[in-house]
């Protein structure tokens, strides 16, 4: 099969929802087979993507190959350039097998309705609601809380994210500071509003070939809704 028969494969991109996925933009590209092997008793498939330019994906993106329906999702990014030798410019990322038991116990989907990213949670991952009201000294000496309600507030901390990743999340904060969050909890998946911190910077990284940025960073919300 030549290099422009294997470009020619479809794709489409998937936003992870709490019922399963929903179908956003196509595109074309190469996705091959790296390696293949077991881990924790489980088949981990790796592969390389390659896309034109213009195609828009980063860290946690999912998407489906269109002939077989198969989902995968990426797992970092080459940033290094084409080659010299190359006769047409592209992007490169590395992708796995899209595992969709993670959806509801170990994923954070972000959206502000055009932009997503999504978040793999690991073990530092804490969900709380907090009491909200106003405080008062009684004529004992006391102080008093006047319950209003309750707020959900989460945080997930020392997340690794790629600087492209990053850049998606802060710019869709520093635009419009509430999100809609597809989030774990006890129960199940749910879905609200939440209001963003900035988030916290702790660390920066490069990969094996010290060409790709990560960064470990704490991201930590407030709910937009008093319950």
């Amino acid at each position: 099969m030549s290099l422009v028969e294997i470009f020619s494969e479809e794709f489409s991109k998937l936003t992870v929802t709490g019922d399963g996925f929903t179908e956003g933009e196509t595109f074309t590209g190469a996705l091959i087979l790296d390696s293949s092997s077991e881990e924790d008793s489980k088949l981990v498939r790796k592969y390389t993507l390659t896309v034109s330019p213009d195609v828009d994906l980063s860290y946690g993106d999912v998407f489906k190959r269109v002939s077989d329906g198969s989902a995968f999702q990426i797992t970092g990014e080459d940033t290094g350039e084409s080659p010299d030798m190359a006769t047409f410019s592209f992007r490169q990322f590395s992708a796995e097998d899209y595992d969709d038991s993670t959806t509801v116990s170990g994923s954070l989907t972000i959206t502000d309705g055009t932009s997503t990213v999504i978040l793999p949670l690991g073990t530092d991952y804490t969900i709380q609601k907090k009491r909200i009201g106003s405080t008062a000294t009684a004529s004992d000496g006391t102080t008093v809380l006047d319950v209003i309600g309750s707020k959900i507030t989460f945080s997930v901390g020392d997340i690794k994210l790629s600087k492209a990743t990053l850049e998606v999340l802060i710019s869709m904060i520093e635009a419009s500071p509430f999100l809609s969050v597809t989030y774990p909890d006890a129960l199940g998946s749910v879905t609200a509003d939440f209001l963003f911190d900035i988030p916290k910077i702790k660390a920066c990284e490069f990969d094996d070939e010290g060409v790709s940025e990560w960064y470990a960073v704490d991201i930590t919300a407030t709910g937009k809704e008093v319950e």
